[in-house]
């Protein structure tokens, strides 16, 4: 059972966010609600801003460091909060610009404690859903209209390819209203799918003020024991650029 409501998709200055993880737990706490925990969800490796890379070993030098430098901030932001709120060490890729570095991108989630993947075509879902259980932490497919991004496919057909794959399917203010989608929502409690809540926070704090709306409305439809809650990989070691083997 989630303990408070854990909102796991925030945005730093570390990418394309405008406050610090400080200041997001700040902000957290001025809502007044059970908080359960705060995840800190970066983009790492390419971005549409970041330069081409053609290559596993470019790949490597380029954004291993920045992995690492990430998780070392993140782990320090626990550290100063800890014993007040739980922050948890996430990240978000862009699955069209990373779609081919997968082998080397794992190894550098090592100690990284969720990985979203945004903007997954089916074709890049039924890829994902065949590697997911390769990765060293909980994939999520991040903010995502099942009836926009598969058109084609079927409720059935989707909830039953991230049950098999253990993908969560992440509760984002981005779908609101949630009652658009309430077809989905009564598919997802019949099959083991876990879900999150994230608010993709990045320059607008209102955002925020969507939380208590969200986690409601997943209680409201059955899936309150469903709700993901990260394990925390403290000890779990942050891989050296170069060791993607």
């Amino acid at each position: 059972m989630s303990q408070g409501i854990v909102n796991l998709h925030n945005h730093t200055p570390f990418s394309d966010g405008a406050y610090t993880i400080d200041e997001l737990v700040e902000e957290h706490l001025k809502l007044k609600i059970e908080l359960g925990g705060i995840g800190i969800s970066d983009h790492l490796f390419c971005t549409p801003s970041s330069r081409e890379v053609k290559n596993e070993k470019d790949f490597d030098r380029i954004f291993g460091k920045e992995a690492r430098n990430y998780i070392a901030e993140v782990r320090a932001a626990r550290q100063r909060w800890a014993g007040k709120v739980p922050i948890y060490c996430g990240a978000e890729v862009n699955w069209p610009l990373n779609k081919t570095m997968l082998d080397t991108i794992r190894p550098m989630l090592a100690a990284v404690d969720y990985v979203f993947f945004e903007y997954v075509d089916w074709a890049g879902l039924t890829t994902l859903a065949n590697q997911a259980r390769r990765f060293p932490c909980p994939v999520i497919l991040a903010h995502t209209d099942v009836s926009v991004s598969f058109p084609n496919t079927s409720l059935d057909q989707i909830v039953r390819t991230l049950a098999n794959a253990r993908i969560i399917y992440e509760v984002n203010t981005k779908l609101m209203p949630l009652s658009a989608h309430d077809r989905w929502f009564k598919v997802l409690p019949n099959h083991r799918v876990q879900v999150s809540l994230g608010t993709d926070t990045h320059d607008d704090l209102s955002v925020l003020k969507t939380l208590p709306e969200m986690y409601d409305y997943v209680v409201g439809h059955g899936l309150r024991e469903k709700i993901f809650v990260p394990t925390v990989r403290e000890q779990a070691e942050v891989v050296p650029a170069g060791r993607t083997g």
